[in-house]
């Protein structure tokens, strides 16, 4: 249970000592096992007045708190008007007591906090000749990987060890980079080596990527030739943390960037371009770039432990000799 009596677990299906109970309920110790009896698959129907209009449902909303779902059982409303971000408008304005913004941020804060939804190009674009990196680079996070998560998992790491830079395949082709080959990712701020795969999925004005999956060798308890670190890559390289506040009419030094509301690094708003790589060198055949030194073990630390190296498992086979990173 997530907390002493409060009868909400990892699974939902099949609670309460017997397990008649759904979604809520004490503990089944045969929880495990009525799940494989039905295909590991458990449906809990809602009520039909319950499904419909749920953000101020009221029924929905006490079902919703009685279940855990939610602390409240206020109507959810989206608000078109922010009187939040009203208040931040005010205070660059000078119309607010209490704390101000820098004066160099002024302008900016009254700007970007406007109370009425609009867009705008990315604070990047400012600054980047847009003409000489024409493509927009982002990035997706597998969820096994969100943060460390499965970092090690031997099963999940032959589904995504590695990744490779998607790009619709008339432009890669326009650039001479074949569907396999290596190729050059260059932004303003940095450089990344990787491999290519065509795919039509991909607007030809835009590369992406997974994000995550790319390791520094001998990090995460990996192997040091783990693929993660050999063939992996980030796009962390190719985003500047900061902006020159001169582009953006902020005043000298610079400025973050990230979204002047939320706060929000600015992961989707880089411009980069492609070029085709040559072949990695003889002594790093193979190898994505940046290439980083394994580290050293720490005294007293789980890093002194062998690192994984295991890829893959065999059940109900003899035992795999050796093993591959």
């Amino acid at each position: 249970e997530t907390a002493p009596g409060s009868g909400i677990g990892f699974l939902s299906g099949w609670r309460g000592a017997d397990g008649s109970q759904s979604l809520k309920g004490a503990p089944n110790p045969n929880q495990w096992e009525m799940y494989a009896q039905h295909n590991c698959v458990h449906h809990h129907p809602l009520p039909e007045p319950l499904r419909y209009l749920r953000n101020w449902n009221r029924g929905y909303l006490d079902f919703a708190q009685s279940m855990g779902w939610r602390t409240r059982n206020s109507p959810v409303i989206i608000a078109l008007y922010s009187d939040v971000l009203q208040q931040f408008r005010l205070a660059a304005w000078g119309q607010r007591p209490g704390r101000q913004p820098p004066g160099q941020l002024r302008e900016r804060v009254a700007h970007h906090c406007d109370p009425l939804p609009f867009w705008e190009p990315p604070l990047e674009h400012a600054a980047v000749d847009l003409e000489r990196y024409p493509l927009a680079a982002v990035t997706q996070r597998p969820m096994a990987m969100y943060h460390a998560w499965d970092s090690q998992n031997a099963w999940l790491r032959q589904i995504h060890g590695h990744n490779r830079l998607y790009v619709n395949p008339a432009l890669a082709q326009q650039q001479g980079i074949a569907d396999g080959g290596w190729l050059w990712i260059e932004s303003p701020w940095g450089q990344v080596r990787a491999r290519c795969q065509y795919s039509e999925a991909v607007e030809p004005g835009t590369v992406w990527t997974w994000n995550a999956i790319g390791k520094a060798s001998g990090f995460w308890g990996l192997h040091p030739r783990a693929e993660e670190s050999q063939t992996g890559f980030l796009l962390n390289h190719l985003i500047s943390e900061e902006l020159p506040a001169s582009a953006l009419g902020a005043g000298q030094g610079v400025v973050s960037n990230s979204d002047p509301v939320t706060g929000q690094a600015g992961w989707y708003d880089v411009r980069v371009r492609l070029y085709p790589a040559d072949a990695p060198p003889a002594q790093d055949t193979g190898q994505s770039w940046p290439q980083f030194t394994p580290p050293q073990a720490l005294p007293h630390h789980v890093s002194h432990l062998p690192k994984i190296s295991v890829l893959r498992y065999f059940a109900g086979r003899a035992k795999h000799k050796g093993s591959q990173p």
